[in-house]
């Protein structure tokens, strides 16, 4: 998969979370069977991701009860001068 395609993905879900909307990419799926669902081949496409969108069902989600794990900082980032 091309980085032109994780662009679109990452433009495309920080877009979807600044609407309150939650998204992920997915791979991994049949692409075969996607693109002829959407006719791509006629068109000279042919699909690579997917950035599922939607809203969680906050009544039986039970990941929101969890605590959030993050990081230091001073792990994730090195600062260079």
């Amino acid at each position: 998969m091309g980085s032109i395609t994780y662009i679109g993905l990452a433009y495309g879900t920080l877009a979807a979370a600044n609407e309150l909307v939650d998204a992920t990419p997915m791979e991994g799926f049949d692409n075969a069977a996607l693109d002829a669902l959407l006719e791509l081949n006629t068109k000279g496409l042919k699909s690579t991701a997917i950035l599922a969108l939607g809203y969680r069902d906050l009544k039986t989600d039970w990941l929101l009860k969890l605590q959030k794990v993050r990081a230091p900082v001073q792990e994730l980032v090195t600062t260079l001068e």
